[in-house]
């Protein structure tokens, strides 16, 4: 059978919620696709919040939609072509990370995944394990927006609808206007399920609560700072749990540790911090002079004197340098006199 006179419906397909998955072949493009039939009556609303959801996106770490159409059989009912992901979702026990790094790599997708979402505007708002696989190349990829929502006054919901485990606990009011911070509740609950093989029953009671079996008993030993924002992400109040983007930088830091490098270049002179040179330092004469060093996640100030600023903020000991800034040796008031050092922070690429 041949759909919209050019996809092949093949073998395969599978039903989950409200909706039907055919895996088809493009004839034109010559690819195998997903495309998922959502039911038109009573579910506008779903449906066109799942294609502006995936129109708008473009992300490695979310699936694309490619076209959409009406079913000739009924103009009702609406067929989302979607790129087929070829692999196991998470909630297959062959999925658990074996080590660190492992781990690392797959929670970094997700949230990245998450922080590219929310940077459009876009709630997912049923962020769990089986919807994520990953493909033949080890990329994740988040799919299944039939319970978006467009950030803002239109965020709101009667009654609960959600997954038990990894449903926000705000999302079990009767009428509720949530936030994004609901995603970053079940990133929590998905990062905690795949370091635990498994969900502490504190989320899964009808609200969930803070689990006492958390980041901080782990089976990878992450570093403080890791457990700390990963637990912020599980606090029952959604005004503490932070920003996607920022759990993303956090987890990449550390996959990235001990292969930053920066540039500062004072006067006319060049210097390199990496892993094989980590500290400089600079001096102007009677105004200033700061050591700046490089600890394999951090290039921060690691003694000084005299007057020193940073981005025109005065700085001090233990201060961490931003991705790119100015520092200046010597007060605002010597004018002139001061001179500056710009420092260039590089961006390596983290390898899946």
């Amino acid at each position: 059978m041949v759909l919209a006179g050019r996809y092949e419906m093949g073998g395969n397909s599978f039903s989950g919620g409200m909706a039907h998955v055919y895996v088809c072949r493009d004839l034109i493009l010559e690819r195998i696709v997903a495309i998922k039939v959502m039911p038109g009556d009573g579910n506008q609303r779903r449906v066109r919040d799942e294609i502006s959801a995936l129109l708008t996106l473009r992300s490695k770490h979310v699936v694309q939609v490619y076209d959409v159409f009406a079913l000739a059989e009924s103009r009702e009912d609406l067929a989302i072509v979607q790129e087929f992901i070829d692999g196991r979702d998470l909630f297959d026990a062959t999925m658990f990370p074996e080590n660190t790094k492992d781990y690392l790599k797959l929670i970094w997708q997700i949230s990245s995944g998450i922080a590219d979402i929310h940077k459009l505007g876009i709630i997912h708002r049923d962020i769990k394990p089986n919807n994520m696989k990953v493909d033949g190349e080890g990329v994740l990829k988040i799919f299944d927006f039939g319970l978006s929502r467009p950030d803002g006054d239109e965020a709101s919901t009667v009654g609960f609808v959600g997954t038990r485990g990894f449903a926000a606990p705000e999302l079990y009011a009767q009428h509720v206007n949530f936030t994004a911070a609901v995603d970053t509740f079940a990133f929590g609950a998905t990062a905690l399920f795949m370091a635990k093989r498994g969900l502490p029953a504190e989320l899964t009671a009808q609200p969930p609560s803070f689990p006492q079996d958390n980041f901080q008993n782990n089976n990878f030993n992450l570093p403080v700072e890791l457990v700390q924002i990963l637990n912020a992400c599980l606090n029952p109040d959604p005004a503490q749990r932070p920003a996607m983007a920022a759990v993303r930088d956090l987890i990449g830091k550390y996959l990235l540790s001990g292969r930053h490098k920066a540039l500062v270049v004072f006067g006319n002179q060049a210097s390199y911090l990496d892993l094989s040179s980590r500290s400089v330092s600079l001096k102007l004469p009677t105004m200033g002079e700061v050591e700046i060093s490089y600890d394999g996640l951090n290039f921060s100030i690691t003694s000084m004197s005299g007057d020193v600023f940073v981005n025109n903020r005065r700085a001090v000991v233990g201060y961490v340098l931003p991705g790119a800034c100015v520092v200046a040796l010597g007060a605002p008031a010597h004018g002139n006199r001061r001179q500056y050092i710009t420092f260039d922070l590089s961006h390596p690429e983290i390898v899946l």
